[in-house]
């Protein structure tokens, strides 16, 4: 499996996510952000470059810059609006049901698609800014701006 480039530690501190959700629950939903959003922004050669220093401490410079900056938090966004999509009910040999701790109250369906939106507004937004970030570095890595999908709506607002 793919290094993951974050924690359930860096979601917690950054949005209302507890810090103790199980890692077997949470990692495969950022490893899917890490592979469909992440990699998407990123572009290949970046993309690889960011893991391989990730894996090896070795981030330093603009790289550690834009990690921090832009990509840990991009990922923890799109990590929360995955898992509030996708983590409601498990599914088992005995079928699809949902998780009910006692003595709470779960939130279901336009609320919980509702939050999921409001981190993903929240990702999208900043890789907006990521992108026009990415555009003035001189990073060898860098993938084109013109072959950058940004995951918005929004084109028109960039230059």
């Amino acid at each position: 499996m793919t290094q993951l480039l974050i924690t359930i530690d860096d979601i917690s501190r950054l949005s209302s996510f507890d810090g103790n959700i199980d890692n077997d629950s949470i990692n495969p939903f950022i490893f899917m952000a890490q592979n469909a959003e992440i990699k998407r922004i990123l572009g290949d050669d970046l993309y690889n470059k960011i893991l391989t220093d990730f894996e090896n401490d070795t981030l330093t410079g603009d790289y550690l810059d834009i990690y921090n900056n832009y990509i840990s938090i991009i990922l923890s966004y799109y990590t929360c609006s995955y898992y509030l999509q996708l983590a409601i009910p498990k599914v088992s040999q005995n079928g699809v049901y949902l998780v009910t701790p006692e003595k709470t109250e779960q939130i279901f369906d336009e609320k919980t698609n509702a939050m999921a939106q409001k981190y993903e507004k929240l990702a999208v937004g900043l890789e907006l800014k990521f992108i026009e970030v990415l555009d003035d570095l001189n990073l060898s890595e860098r993938p084109a701006p013109s072959s950058i999908n940004p995951k918005s709506n929004f084109n028109w607002m960039r230059p």
